[in-house]
């Protein structure tokens, strides 16, 4: 069924949002954010050759009903007027059902053989039999001359009247005129001792007394005063209606069969960005403090265990091996650097077109007979793009032993946009943060207060992603920060991560410490930080990184619900489960308001490998993010040890089994270049790489052993040098495709 296709077409004429709900019983409109919900209706019992009918019909009707029947005067008139629901059903029907015909002419079709299949079907009840006044009025209104049902003279301007509503008011005023003339009616007929013509409500003709009389007859609605209108009087059992209710009955049947193809459609929340990143002041500050403290009790330590000098964790030292890294980086960054402009200078050379000024070269004067062009020229340079970056780093736990060389990569790249003049904005996000730090009298304390602040804002069905209220960005290092600070950070950076790697040497970083993994909050992060720093610097052309050592460990787990109750404890629960998709078929939809796209989470089939809901939930935001704010997006994947994993391919390649070939291909490039570039993840680029390789330096020196120049031959020298290109090439190849990509 092409229902969405149908859909698309049918509402045309405005660009409003559809969903499909299974559990929805009948359609419903949401007129604030334009929004149309759908019931997914079963329809086996239909012939396969009227069934596109049938649910055109069906989406047509319920598609009126949203758009024009007003549910809180429907209500209304049912409650507290006390109109007879079916006579209403009947009155309103026809009202809608021409106004779809009207908007949508190619539906007329639909409606008369979806009609004709749905009574073939049974779907009105029994109609071979005598009907009442309202079953008549509702067939002949849906099925129209093909039913050829006939009216009596006395009945006709119900069906006048029916057809001249226009607006609601019209229905309530009509419903009224013959709900109180079918409540005299039937008056009449329990009083009569005769025959009734009317079947009773198990469906067989009731007998009186045995006297015949006249069957009595409905008065001209012309002659009726509605102001007379009485609930109680005239009311009218509803079983004198029964092919409304027949029909009503079947598609509540229809909506509510089970289905595995369940629905969710959910939002996603809005950051509250003040309260959700840390500024780098206060990150430098809180680093740099603990820092101080592990080289204070490292001195202790290393007096205490008389550990040789070299040893040593002293301020000295550090700023030493710190110079050192940054002098060997200087080519690499250089490198980049010319890289880049000399593909702007290509794209500055594109965009450039010579124009005529209109005033005549007189050194060209003596040319006119055998030369035309005797006017000066100049050179149009059009706009080029500003440029900007944003890295999210990776704050977990699992980062320790690569972190090192994560921030030394990560430098040489906030070095090389330094010296282009791009601004940048380097994350770090965790859910370990808090605010603990030591007072003037060498207590620990903690602002509760400040960590208790919200950060996000939430609207109906926006996903949240349980307790991880410890959830921040540490905004690590910035463009916005002086020379002086932005080198106290770097330090700061690479003394940090580098005692990482010293298992008995790891300093405390208080609330700075490693937790898990929420790359799935950060990325709903980026949605409000990305759009937020291109308007701030003017930006044409953001790039997005990401370096981080594995997957998402946490995902979307509930929906935040603005219309719960309380329960009985008087508690109201504001948020609503939703179904992992590891163990369900539940499918996750997102209708962004923004683009007006569609988006449903995981791709299934037996060449993809089976993904954890935090993977696919991440796939899917950097998608959004890069379609939303038309960037490029890098993702660097860390891969432990020499080597990557089978398994690691498998998630973005498939099963080995099914892609020998692809898996052998990539392979090879890997074993190139050192590192395997993904292109099905979401990013535009994702570089796998085994943190052996993960090298960002080009040292043209050759490394040679202790005492091995004395005695080098011309073979190992060769060998030497062999070995050292291949390795300076492949850190080329992925400087030139990242910065392919940033121009």
């Amino acid at each position: 069924m092409k229902i969405k296709e149908q859909l698309a077409k049918l509402l045309a004429t405005e660009n409003i949002t559809v969903r499909h709900d299974a559990k929805a019983s009948t359609a419903s409109f949401d007129v604030k954010n334009r929004v149309l919900t759908l019931p997914i209706w079963s329809t086996t019992a239909i012939d396969d050759s009227l069934l596109d009918d049938v649910y055109d019909l069906m989406v047509g009707h319920e598609v009126g009903h949203a758009l024009w029947t007003p549910m809180i005067e429907w209500r209304d008139a049912i409650d507290n007027q006390g109109i007879n629901q079916n006579i209403l059903n009947i009155c309103e029907d026809p009202r809608i059902e021409k106004f779809v015909k009207r908007r949508y002419p190619g539906l007329r079709k639909s409606f008369t053989v979806g009609y004709r299949a749905l009574m073939e079907s049974g779907f009105f009840g029994e109609l071979n039999r005598d009907l009442t006044v309202l079953d008549k009025l509702n067939i002949h209104f849906k099925a129209g001359i093909q039913a050829d049902i006939q009216f009596e003279d006395d009945e006709l301007w119900m069906v006048e009247g029916v057809e001249a509503c226009e607006s609601f008011e019209d229905v309530v005023e009509i419903s009224k005129k013959i709900q109180m003339a079918y409540a005299d009616l039937l008056e009449q007929q329990d009083l009569a001792a005769g025959r009734l013509i009317y079947p009773s409500p198990d469906g067989d003709e009731g007998e009186g007394d045995g006297v015949d009389v006249e069957s009595p007859t409905l008065k001209d609605g012309d002659e009726i005063d509605t102001d007379d209108f009485d609930q109680d009087i005239d009311s009218v059992p509803d079983y004198e209606a029964g092919t409304v209710q027949s029909w009503e009955n079947s598609k509540q049947e229809l909506a509510g069969r089970e289905t595995n193809d369940e629905i969710t459609y959910f939002g996603l929340p809005k950051p509250i960005l003040k309260n959700l990143i840390i500024p780098h002041k206060e990150v430098r500050e809180v680093l740099g403090g603990h820092i101080q403290t592990w080289i204070d009790l490292q001195k202790v330590e290393n007096e205490r265990y008389k550990r040789d000098s070299d040893d040593w964790v002293d301020e000295a030292s550090m700023t030493k091996n710190f110079h050192k890294f940054r002098g060997s980086t200087q080519k690499i960054v250089n490198y980049m650097v010319k890289e880049f402009e000399r593909k702007k200078a290509a794209d500055e050379y594109k965009r450039t077109s010579i124009d005529k000024t209109g005033i005549l070269n007189v050194t060209k004067l003596h040319e006119y007979k055998y030369n035309d062009d005797l006017f000066l020229k100049r050179a149009i340079v059009h706009d080029g793009k500003n440029h900007g970056l944003v890295f999210l780093l990776d704050w977990s736990a699992s980062m320790h032993y690569l972190m090192h060389n994560t921030i030394k990569q990560l430098l040489s790249l906030v070095w090389f946009c330094n010296k282009v003049g791009i601004p940048y904005e380097v994350y770090a996000f965790t859910n370990s943060w808090n605010t603990q730090h030591r007072n003037d009298d060498g207590e620990i304390v903690r602002d509760h207060a400040r960590e208790m602040l919200p950060i996000w804002n939430y609207k109906h069905d926006d996903v949240f992603f349980g307790n991880n209220d410890n959830f921040r960005l540490l905004n690590l290092l910035s463009s916005r920060m002086s020379a002086k600070h932005l080198n106290e950070q770097c330090k700061n950076l690479f003394v940090a991560s580098w005692s990482m790697e010293k298992y008995r040497r790891q300093m405390q970083l208080g609330g700075l410490e490693m937790g898990s993994t929420p790359l799935v909050e950060a990325m709903v992060a980026m949605q409000g930080i990305i759009p937020n720093f291109r308007d701030h610097y003017k930006l044409d052309k953001v790039n997005f990184i990401c370096l981080t050592d594995g997957e998402a460990n946490t995902s979307f787990t509930g929906q935040y619900d603005a219309y719960a109750i309380p329960d009985e404890s008087g508690r109201t629960r504001h948020w609503k489960p939703i179904s992992s998709r590891r163990y369900s078929s539940n499918r996750l939809i997102f209708d962004d308001p923004k683009s007006r796209k569609t988006y449903e989470i995981g791709n299934r089939g037996k060449q993809k490998m089976w993904r954890y809901d935090g993977e696919e939930q991440t796939e899917f935001l950097i998608k959004l993010l890069k379609i939303r704010n038309d960037i490029n997006a890098i993702g660097i994947f860390l891969e432990s040890g020499n080597t990557i994993q089978r398994r690691t391919m498998e998630k973005y390649l498939g099963w080995y089994q099914y892609t020998k070939d692809l898996h052998k291909k990539v392979r090879r490039q890997g074993r190139a270049d050192g590192f395997v570039t993904i292109k099905t993840s979401g990013f535009d680029e994702y570089y796998i790489m085994p943190t052996g390789k993960i090298r960002i330096q080009d040292d043209y020196g050759l490394p040679l052993e202790d005492g091995e120049a004395s005695d080098m031959t011309k073979g190992k020298l060769k060998n030497i040098f062999a070995k050292n290109q291949k390795s300076k090439f492949g850190n080329r190849v992925m400087v030139n495709r990242m910065i392919d990509l940033i121009v």
